[in-house]
């Protein structure tokens, strides 16, 4: 089809008509500058971005939900010792000056159900580790000796005065009320308080001299009786304490209570009554029918006063320290053998025993420099191998704050096949510092975003009155 020949007159005449276009030479090099600042601005974004997540590091797990707990299996099943034991940050036990907790995660309401591992920090905060789920509850028991303004950072032995029941759902503890400092008897003794419920279940009150100091408490494998040791004192107040003797002694089922004399640093007894004392390397077995027979730990010379009765009553495991030995005593007879072997990687371990599983020894193991413990299945077999289960003090290798104390265990959620379960580390509050340092790099990558955001601006106004110039 050919065009009209009026038509194509018409639009050579308007084409002659319209004046030639002026392109800027540097409109490319203008295009190209603006190009180039828009990648500036969008890369400017992103290292602020980048800063602020690099700054706090949990901001992507809290926006991930990791709350739920990795099921281990239906109903009871489902509980579990985590096979990652972290330290509480030392904030977390920070007290005013009248010694009063500062944290609001700091609770006296001990209704929080089953728990798997108790072990009291070195500022004297109980931290119980759920067994459902894996949270880590800090607790005030009332009364509880290590808080009570009565001990002013003094406390021997092995482990503190706490301890679960072997099923989770108990915790006993050592309490004590301050009298007044006129060397009046202070009001002390044992308390079981049922986890479900918060409730006191059985208040045991001591009596002797002045008040007596629980320094240790274990429960029999049953969980039907308890045992423990301690120092009557004959003096006792706030600022000052004199003992006058060692005491330990068993409490029954139906809080009937029995001293067991000669007394030792700690105590064990078994769900028919027999108890056990142990003290420098020396056991004394305590019948129901009042006889004693006395045993040796012989083979090893360094023994501790930690200890694990197991479920037959005929057995002691009894921790070492800085050797890899567990020390096993057989109660019924004059005999006793242990396990040793060379150090992994050369390093010195302290092991305490946490209870049995089978014919193993659920051992917490310290190493001697200080660094993340380990939760070990030691079987009493020698020529078995140690099976590690669990890490203590930090699920990355490393160990950070106070650490992980002597531990307490609920062992009958322990079994040789699947004797722990993993939770997510505890996602505790963000300290002074962090808050500072986040908010800070927050408004830094503001300001830089803010300025090259003017920085954009302007040059992009004086480009168009430049081109209006033109």
């Amino acid at each position: 089809m050919s065009t009209h020949p009026q038509l194509q007159d018409l639009l050579e005449q308007a084409a002659e008509a319209v004046p030639p276009a002026e392109v800027p030479r540097d409109t490319w090099q203008r295009g190209r500058r603006r190009h180039r600042r828009a990648l500036a601005l969008r890369a400017a974004a992103v290292v602020g971005v980048v800063a602020l997540v690099a700054a706090t590091p949990g901001l992507l797990d809290r926006a991930i939900d990791r709350t739920a707990p990795q099921p281990a299996g239906e109903g009871a099943s489902a509980l579990g010792l985590p096979d990652s034991l972290h330290p509480v940050p030392e904030r977390m036990s920070e007290r005013d000056d009248d010694g009063a907790w500062l944290r609001d995660e700091v609770t006296s309401d001990l209704a929080v159900g089953p728990a798997a591992a108790a072990w009291v920090t070195q500022a004297g905060l109980p931290v119980l580790v759920d067994a459902a789920d894996g949270d880590y509850h800090l607790l005030d028991p009332p009364g509880f000796l290590l808080t009570s303004g009565l001990t002013s950072g003094w406390f021997p032995g092995d482990a503190a005065p706490l301890t679960l029941s072997p099923d989770g759902t108990r915790l006993a503890y050592a309490y004590a009320w301050p009298a007044t400092d006129d060397g009046t008897a202070v009001p002390s003794g044992l308390r079981v308080v049922d986890l479900q419920t918060g409730e006191v279940e059985r208040d045991l009150p001591l009596e002797g001299g002045a008040g007596v100091t629980i320094t240790q408490v274990s429960w029999s494998p049953g969980g039907s009786w308890l045992a423990w040791s301690g120092v009557e004192n004959s003096y006792w107040t706030t600022s000052a304490r004199t003992g006058r003797r060692a005491v330990s002694g068993t409490v029954a089922p139906g809080g009937a209570q029995r001293r067991l004399e000669p007394a030792g640093s700690s105590s064990f007894v078994d769900d028919d009554g027999t108890a056990a004392v142990l003290t420098s390397g020396t056991v004394k077995v305590h019948r129901p029918d009042g006889s004693r027979t006395e045993r040796l730990t012989t083979g090893v010379l360094e023994t501790t006063d930690a200890g694990a009765l197991a479920p037959d009553g005929d057995r002691l495991a009894i921790g070492t320290s800085a050797v890899e030995d567990l020390v096993v005593l057989q109660l019924d007879r004059s005999a006793s053998y242990s396990r040793s072997g060379e150090a992994p990687d050369g390093r010195s371990w302290a092991v305490r025993p946490l209870g049995w599983v089978g014919d193993a020894v659920l051992v917490q193991r310290v190493p001697a420099d200080g660094g993340p413990g380990r939760l070990t299945l030691a079987p009493v077999d020698a020529d078995a191998d140690l099976l590690d289960v669990g890490m203590i003090g930090g699920g990355d290798g490393s160990s950070t704050g106070p650490g992980v104390g002597p531990l307490s265990v609920a062992t009958d959620l322990v079994t040789a096949e699947r004797p722990t379960v993993s939770r997510p580390a505890p996602d505790w509050p963000w300290s002074e510092e962090r808050w500072l340092l986040t908010v800070g790099l927050g408004i830094l990558g503001l300001l830089v975003v803010g300025g090259l955001a003017w920085v954009v601006v302007r040059r992009r106004r004086r480009a168009r009155e430049d081109v209006a110039e033109e």
